[in-house]
Formats: C-alpha cells, sequence, structure tokens
C-alpha cells in the first residue's frame, strides 16, 4: 500500500492492529508511527499506554505480553519494536535473544483489538520466503519506507514547505536537493529555516536557497568537477580554497574541507562518471545506473549530465592520478595542500591529452 494512503487512513481513524516498517528512509517511519501515536493515544494516557523496545535486546514474546495487556486509563495502547531482523535474511548479532516465532505468528492471526504493534526494520527487503514474513502480508499493514525517488522527492519538498505555510517552486526544490543532500530529516530541516527566513505565505527562491541552504561537501564537489569540465581552472582553484576555509572554520565544519577528504570524494565522484559513462550506452536509464551504482537517483541524474563532458580514457587517467596523489601523501611524498593544487593545475593537460 503506498505511503500516502497510509498516512489518509490513519487521519481517517482507520488504524490497523499491525503494521510492519522496513526500508531505510527512518524519517518516513519516525513521522507515520508519531501520526499513529497522535491518533491512539492522548496525553493523559501516554505514559501509561505507549512502549517502545529494541529486538536484539528483548525477545518478541516479551513485545506481545506487553501488547495483550489492557490498556490503562485510556482506549488502547502502541507497542513499537524496532530492529525486527528476524524478518529478514540477515542474521541475528552475537548476544541477541531468541525470539518466538510461533508466538508471533498466533498474535498476528488474532491480535487484541485494544493495542496498535509496530514492527521496524531498517532494511530494503524482507524474506517472503519465512513463514511468519508470509503471515505479515496477509494480517498487517506493511509500510515500505525507501528514499523517495527523483520526482518524488522534488514533490515532497514542495509539499513540505506547503506543511511551513510557504511556498517554493519545482527549481527551487531541484537546487535544495542538490545542496543539501536527499535525507529527508536534514531536507525537512533545511525547509525550517527557510520558511522562518522568508515568514508566513512567502516563497522560497532559488536565490534564497543557495544564499542560505546548508550545503554538503558532495554538492561542493559537483561543483568543482563542472568547473574543471569547463576548463576553468582559476575558479575550481578559487573554490577548493573556499573548501580548504571549511577545516579551520567553527567546530561544525571543521574537518570536512580537509584535503584528503576532498580527493576521496573527488575520486568517488569521478569513478561514478567512468560508471555511468560505461553504462549510458547500454541503455540502462538513470533509475537503474542508481540501483547499480548505490547512489540517488537525483544524484544519478546529475552524474549523467556531467558525464557528456569527458571521455572514458580521460577519466580513467584522471582516477589513476587521485591514486597516486593519495600514496604520494600517505607516504609522505608530498603536502596533500600542495598535491590537490597541482592536481587541479594539471586537469587542463589532462582533458586536452588523447
Amino acid at each position: 500500500m503506498e505511503i500516502r494512503q497510509i498516512v489518509r487512513d490513519i487521519k481517517q481513524g482507520n488504524i490497523a492492529p499491525v503494521y510492519v516498517f522496513y526500508g531505510t528512509e527512518q524519517y518516513i517511519v519516525d513521522e507515520t508511527v508519531r501520526l499513529i501515536e497522535a491518533c491512539v493515544l492522548d496525553e493523559a494516557s501516554r505514559d501509561f499506554n505507549y512502549s517502545a523496545y529494541d529486538l536484539r535486546e528483548t525477545p518478541v514474546q516479551t513485545v506481545l505480553q506487553d501488547a495483550e495487556t489492557f490498556p490503562f486509563m485510556g482506549e488502547k495502547r502502541v507497542i513499537r519494536a524496532s530492529y525486527a531482523l528476524f524478518l529478514t535474511g540477515s542474521k541475528l548479532p552475537s548476544g541477541a535473544p531468541e525470539h518466538d516465532m510461533d508466538a508471533l505468528g498466533a498474535y498476528i492471526e488474532n491480535p487484541p483489538d485494544y493495542s496498535v504493534l509496530i514492527l521496524e526494520v531498517a532494511q530494503d527487503k524482507l524474506d517472503e520466503r519465512k513463514k511468519v514474513v508470509k503471515a505479515l502480508k496477509k494480517n498487517s499493514i506493511m509500510v515500505e519506507c525507501a528514499p523517495l525517488k527523483e520526482a518524488a522527492l522534488a514533490d515532497w519538498v514542495v509539499r513540505q514547505a506547503k506543511r511551513y505555510h510557504v511556498g517554493m517552486d519545482a527549481a527551487a526544490a531541484d537546487l535544495l536537493i542538490a545542496m543539501s543532500g536527499t535525507h529527508l530529516r536534514q531536507l525537512d530541516k533545511e525547509i525550517e529555516k527557510l520558511a522562518a527566513y522568508v515568514g508566513e505565505d512567502g516563497e522560497i527562491t532559488e536565490p534564497i536557497v543557495e544564499k542560505l541552504a546548508t550545503r554538503e561537501l558532495e554538492h561542493d564537489i559537483f561543483r568543482l568537477i563542472d568547473k574543471i569540465a569547463r576548463l576553468q581552472i582559476e575558479e575550481a582553484m578559487r573554490m577548493y580554497y573556499d573548501l580548504q576555509q571549511l577545516n579551520t572554520g567553527s567546530s561544525e565544519t571543521k574537518g570536512e574541507g580537509e584535503p584528503l577528504k576532498i580527493l576521496t570524494l573527488l575520486a568517488r565522484q569521478f569513478r561514478i562518471l567512468l560508471q555511468i559513462k560505461t553504462l549510458q550506452p547500454r541503455g540502462y536509464s538513470q533509475q537503474q545506473m542508481a540501483s547499480l551504482l548505490g547512489i540517488h537517483p537525483y544524484v544519478a541524474k546529475l552524474a549523467s549530465e556531467q558525464a557528456h563532458a569527458f571521455n572514458e580514457r580521460t577519466l580513467k587517467r584522471i582516477i589513476h592520478k587521485l591514486a597516486e596523489e593519495d600514496i604520494r601523501i600517505k607516504t609522505g611524498q608530498i603536502d596533500k595542500v600542495l598535491a590537490l593544487e597541482l592536481f587541479i593545475l594539471g586537469l587542463k593537460d589532462s582533458m586536452h591529452t588523447p
């Protein structure tokens, strides 16, 4: 079932007795569970009727005993149990308790109407061969909490801005994603900050995003590579010096501009460009490339556009050069700041070498 439909059902008071949340986008999990709690529990009895468990430490049968206990001073209970690894193909950590799957199966078949049991596991897939997973698919609400795809992510940003009573168009949303990353929790914090700046009924525009949004270092690496691709070496050097300032900035940013970190991110990004350059002629879509490379579809889109500026031979030469500089820095043959300066200055020749 689509997450938006699940949210609508919850808001309408259609609360299921058992939910299973799986996937790596924890923000969706937390927000949906918070909505369930708000709809089921009242403030007066919340402390008596809400429980949270870590299934790496607590056996599921203990959780079920709690779920079968009548609520106190309220109509329903909410029991939240995280790290339900027994629903996946992953091995349980050493020292984990023994979980009674028969007890869970029996509970799922006939859950009490006064409890809402929420099972969570931060993995992309469940092991559908398992009997308990089959039972849950039949008798619970399964909620997939995967990272949003490119178009859905931009739509989410625009909708989230409306929640803060401000406007935001698709171009500003795309820029915010490019600058601040694809994690929903971070994006929500950025939107809240921008909304406070423009005020109620204001408009978050691209210049405002450019001015105020928090940049991820990866975004600046994208911009640095763009300057290199356009052979704007002087501007690339200025960007590098700006990144260096992060290494001497506040405690929050200190270390972000460390030359070895920049070198590592440059190597990673050029490897992505090379992989995309190899996959594009084979007819892979951006979504397929993102899945294969383990990156967000929006990152794949930006990298696909960037890859056009390079040929395969140049990308391989750049990656090899970065590996050489890494070795030279780590063996003390060259100062790390100087190494990156010379690397950037020498890229103009690399781009022209056949």
